[in-house]
């Protein structure tokens, strides 16, 4: 009996042991998150005298595990809801109040004009978070003041809406105006340029490639024109050929692979697709690699073939699977308001950047070169930093003792030289490289002098390259040094 109860007092202290270590293995693994904070995106923002309307986003540090309702406080200074203007959802008591669904990494609501009324650009209105669900918490950036005329920011810090570890936005950046637009990258394939030459570009944000067969027929195309492209016509694969063993060749086909991608410069005659000829025979079938989406591992997007020739003073985009035996028609007209028009293969016409001089610099995920040691080569890079390619100049200072990022004021800028320019003057240079394996760090020499298309002059540095630990969410500070003549 003696023995009976020994043995079963060691199977249970056995299972305690286990149960304990168990419990302090899993506390181990799943450290506790830091907050999951609630805060407006900016703390100043206007509505421009040509919009009606206006949405403002409310963010969280991540996605929400539970439902419930973000409150705001809404101050009236020269203006009278329902009179002057609304909001969506409405004003109640000079409360807003806005569901949150479970997942939810933001939420939003609109303040709109009434048409009716004259604004003088004294009004504004202004927002404060009160109440948040039990599982959040108010961050520092509780308040928001919206003007109703156009603002000229002196200063401001934002968290760029990246989409997170998976990079799945690319966000568009307005510094005067404290704005950012966060679009999905997945949410277009290729964009049409509305100036005078006809050229269209790849969505280089998700990694997408371009080969030019010599073929004009869409319908002719089949499985076999790709049967070589297979293992070739992707960042993954160029890569993949170049990671051989030391004293090994490298193929030598992947000398060709930089035809397969936009000039990451910016520049327009160096494009994956050539230039779209007035004479229709002369204009041929692409093999278009759509590239990754959204997750991890990230989804495999498809391919395509495509023929894209002029209508007038627009483009018809022809487009089908590879081995489909008709195709579908898409017609562009030029839009002069955007610098390109963009187009979705699943959609039709799609929204992506602001207007031409409507933002400053863009954060993306971005195919770009590198050189891991046997030459140049194509890579797709997170966290790279464009800069619009229409009026405006950006150019990077390293920080001395004499000249700091604190101290960079309006008389630094009469020996500034910004050089030539392209859309990669900042690009990853912000931050140090990780390389494949990870592990990018934040560099904190140096800062950058950007002129926007109106003549204003900024500064700005990169303060973070995440937030609460997670890559996608980089955060900037940014300063007015002079304003437009």
């Amino acid at each position: 009996m003696i023995i009976k109860m020994n043995s079963i007092f060691k199977s249970a202290l056995s299972a305690i042991v286990i149960g304990g270590l168990l419990f302090f293995t899993a506390c181990k693994e799943d450290p506790e998150l830091p907050d999951n904070l609630v805060t407006f995106e900016s703390d100043q923002l206007g509505i421009s005298p040509d919009e009606s309307e206006l949405e403002i986003v409310v963010r969280l540090s991540r996605a929400t595990t539970e439902s419930g309702e973000v409150v705001l406080d809404v101050e009236e200074n020269g203006l009278v809801y329902g009179s002057t203007y609304t909001t969506d959802p409405a004003v109640e008591g000079n409360l807003i109040t806005i569901p949150v669904a479970a997942g939810s990494t933001e939420v939003s609501f609109t303040v709109s004009k009434v048409a009716t009324v004259g604004y003088d650009g004294s009004e504004n209105l202004v927002f404060t978070i009160l109440e948040v669900p039990e599982a959040l918490v108010i961050g520092e950036q509780q308040q928001l003041t919206l003007s109703f005329g156009e603002i000229l920011a002196t200063a401001g810090q934002m968290e760029i809406n990246g989409g997170g570890a998976t990079y799945g936005n690319k966000v568009f950046i307005d510094l005067s105006r404290n704005r950012q637009t966060a679009v999905a990258r997945t949410s277009w394939d290729l964009g049409f340029y509305a100036g005078d030459d006809f050229r269209v570009i790849l969505n280089s944000s998700n990694g997408m490639m371009a080969y030019a067969l010599d073929k004009t027929d869409l319908t002719a195309v089949t499985n076999a024109d790709t049967a070589v492209l297979r293992n070739r016509l992707s960042y993954e694969a160029v890569f993949a050929a170049i990671n051989v063993p030391p004293g090994s060749p490298v193929p030598t086909w992947t000398a060709q692979a930089f035809a397969w991608l936009d000039d990451p410069t910016g520049d327009l005659t160096k494009t994956a697709i050539s230039s779209i000829s007035a004479t229709a025979t002369e204009n041929k079938v692409y093999i278009i690699n759509r590239g990754n989406g959204v997750g991890s591992p990230a989804p495999a997007l498809g391919w395509k073939k495509i023929r894209v020739v002029r209508n007038g003073n627009g483009y018809t985009l022809q487009h089908a699977d590879i081995n489909s035996t008709t195709f579908s028609e898409i017609q562009i007209t030029k839009n002069g308001a955007y610098e390109f028009n963009y187009v979705s293969f699943l959609s039709g016409a799609a929204t992506v950047e602001p207007a031409r001089t409507s933002w400053d610099i863009a954060w993306t995920h971005f195919g770009n070169t590198t050189n891991f040691g046997s030459g140049p080569v194509p890579y797709y890079f997170p966290d790279v930093v464009l800069q619009n390619r229409v009026g405006v100049e950006a150019v990077q200072i390293l920080a001395t003792t004499e000249i700091t990022y604190e101290n960079f004021s309006e008389g630094n800028l009469t020996t500034l030289e910004f050089g030539a320019q392209n859309q990669l003057k900042i690009g990853t240079n912000w931050r140090a490289s990780g390389g494949p394996s990870g592990g990018a760090t934040l560099r904190t020499d140096r800062f950058y002098i950007i002129k926007d298309a109106d003549g204003n002059y900024y500064k700005l540095k990169f303060t973070a390259i995440t937030t609460g630990g997670e890559r996608g969410r980089p955060q900037i500070e940014y300063a007015l040094v002079k304003r437009a003549s």
